[in-house]
């Protein structure tokens, strides 16, 4: 992970908002048939509405967090469920924490 990485996925309000809704999953979204919201996260459609953006625009933001550790994903069932993935989320931290 570098610190470049890190900075470019949060260039993007869409993908800063993510990270809050993620934070609080339950707080945010709706629940949903399948997944835990506290425990897997949400599923891409709640965070693409929720975002008032498409599905695979969505996937695309979720994809950049992920790529830089950010975002975690579960499968259950037929469904990916994404949540904050609090080592990458400390080892992003870090790097930040370097700067000082």
């Amino acid at each position: 992970m570098k610190l470049s990485d890190v900075a470019a996925a949060l260039a993007s309000d869409v993908r800063i908002n993510i990270l809050q809704w993620l934070k609080d999953p339950q707080a945010e979204f709706v629940s949903q048939r399948e997944g835990d919201l506290s425990e897997h996260g949400a599923c891409l459609s709640l965070i693409a509405a929720k975002a008032g953006i498409s599905v695979p625009t969505a996937s695309r933001h979720i994809e950049r967090l992920m790529q830089v550790g950010l975002v975690k994903t579960t499968r259950i069932r037929p469904w990916n469920f994404h949540a904050i993935d609090a080592d990458g989320l400390d080892r992003a931290l870090r790097l930040f924490d370097e700067l000082r």
